[in-house]
């Protein structure tokens, strides 16, 4: 049944679509022509959240039970997107922290039990990610990327409990995490991607006013090039105030259709459809071209615990944790985006790496003696990924994408107290595979369906070259598959 559904929706929404007339019908301007202008994007958005609870329950046997929280928390995040001839740069930053506090407490007059517990937390979360691409003239590009991120977690509880009897037990636990995580890579190759939507927008807009009879001529190549990079450079236009910003864009685009002798009758029919594709015509985001590449990537990942725990009069060792990772990795890859028209994307990737990763782990706890360090060391690995869709885009407001993605991998992994005594331990083949469908059908202003479906395919192999229990084998196989489907109707009332 589910499957009979999903095949008459799709088949619904390519005949309603395949009725619509397209401008594209009448020219020969491909989205693949656009060449986005020099322009800087930056975006910073603020939160801010509060979760308080407070629950007593009483009893008639006299027992009552409160629960008390206070949580609170603040974050941002900053975006950074640069685009010129010679350079591609992005950056993304977040930062999110919280603090929270509460009590727990329960007694019983009955018996004299009571207990008393609080706790106090506080989380840090920082991350900065970016690339940056520098082209020649042959478009043959060197990429420097690399990300920073850092997680802290603290909390501690203390908790008093009082018998019948009046004997008091009390406990204290105290806990750290904090995690560093470094990521560099340096890469070459050859080829640009860049996004075309905006080129997108100016063909829609265009192909509306023709269906309302609002234009005087028909719109050449060079039209739709000067308009696509008129709303390019108007969306990366910075504004406070979003009223004054939509009167500015709206004028500009009209201005142009007026200075270029395409517009006709500037009446209120003419000025809702500018309004209309200028906030729905833009989404999703279309892409275009092709890059390769091949270089290297390498990180680096740094966690330690610690944990302080006391009850009553005893006073336990400290634990303290911690674990190192590294990897060096040479990498290859390619990746494609076709605009075929302007309602059909192509897209296809493919990356491999071969290399070679490690890991330290170390106990220092006080008090206990000492284990040896942990060396684990996959050597060589190997990995795959890959992945190949297409998306339809029948209108303004309506589009539907399905991919089909690949992960795979071989490790072959060593143990042992150092890099000399290192043993084979154990190897592994994993393959994960699978399609991924997502369908947005604006049915009208009012009513909307979203549509996810996602499908997952696992097999891993893994031999042992440890000794093993007698009668156990010395290898395992795993496969299974998962799937997920997933649909929403919204909606609106007012």
């Amino acid at each position: 049944m589910k499957n009979n559904w999903l095949f008459t929706f799709l088949l619904s929404l390519f005949l309603v679509s395949s009725n619509e007339t397209s401008i594209a019908q009448n020219t020969d301007f491909k989205l693949s022509d656009y060449k986005n202008p020099d322009y800087v994007y930056q975006k910073l958005d603020l939160n801010f959240d509060l979760n308080n609870n407070l629950t007593i329950n009483k009893a008639s046997s006299n027992s009552k039970t409160w629960n008390v929280s206070l949580n609170s928390g603040a974050g941002a995040a900053y975006a950074l997107f640069k685009n010129s001839e010679k350079t591609q740069v992005e950056l993304n930053s977040v930062l999110q922290a919280g603090l929270g506090s509460g009590w727990h407490g329960y007694s019983q007059n009955a018996s004299q039990n009571d207990n008393n517990s609080k706790w106090l937390s506080y989380i840090q979360d920082f991350s900065i990610s970016g690339l940056k691409r520098f082209y020649n003239v042959q478009q043959q590009f060197f990429e420097v990327n690399g990300s920073i991120g850092s997680f802290y977690n603290g909390s501690s509880n203390q908790n008093k409990s009082i018998t019948s009897d009046g004997q008091i037990f009390e406990n204290t636990n105290r806990q750290k995490l904090q995690n560093y995580e470094l990521t560099l890579g340096l890469l070459a190759g050859s080829g640009r991607i860049e996004q075309v939507q905006d080129a997108r927008m100016a063909m829609y807009l265009l192909e509306d006013l023709e269906k309302l009879n609002r234009i005087s001529r028909k719109a050449s190549n060079e039209d739709i090039l000067a308009l696509s990079r008129i709303i390019t450079q108007l969306k990366y236009k910075r504004f406070f105030d979003y009223r004054l910003r939509k009167i500015a864009e709206i004028t500009a685009i009209d201005s142009f259709l007026k200075t270029n002798g395409i517009s006709g009758q500037a009446d209120a029919t003419y000025f809702t459809s500018l309004n209309d594709n200028w906030n729905y015509a833009n989404n999703p985001e279309r892409y275009s071209g092709h890059r390769i590449f091949a270089g290297l990537e390498t990180s680096y990942y740094f966690a330690k615990y610690s944990r302080n725990y006391t009850y009553t009069d005893t006073i336990f060792p400290d634990e303290i944790n911690r674990q190192k990772n590294a990897g060096l990795y040479l990498i290859a890859g390619y990746k494609y985006e076709k605009p075929v028209s302007l309602r059909w994307q192509n897209s296809a990737s493919i990356k491999a790496g071969l290399g070679l990763r490690q890991a330290i782990t170390t106990n220092d706890s006080e008090g206990i003696e000492l284990s040896p360090d942990d060396f684990t060391r996959g050597f060589p690995s190997v990995n795959l990924s890959a992945e190949y869709g297409f998306g339809y885009y029948p209108n303004s407001r309506t589009w539907l994408t399905l991919n089909w993605w690949l992960l795979s991998g071989w490790d072959k992994e060593k143990r042992g107290t150092s890099k000399d005594d290192s043993e084979d331990f154990q190897s592994s083949f994993y393959v994960f595979t699978g399609p991924q469908f997502h369908a947005y059908y604006y049915l009208s202003e009012k009513l909307r369906l979203s549509l996810n479906a996602n499908g997952e395919f696992r097999f891993d192999r893994q031999k042992y070259n440890y000794p093993v229990l007698e009668g156990n084998p010395d290898k395992s196989t795993i496969s299974w598959w998962n799937h997920n489907i997933d649909a929403a109707l919204t909606y609106s009332l007012f």
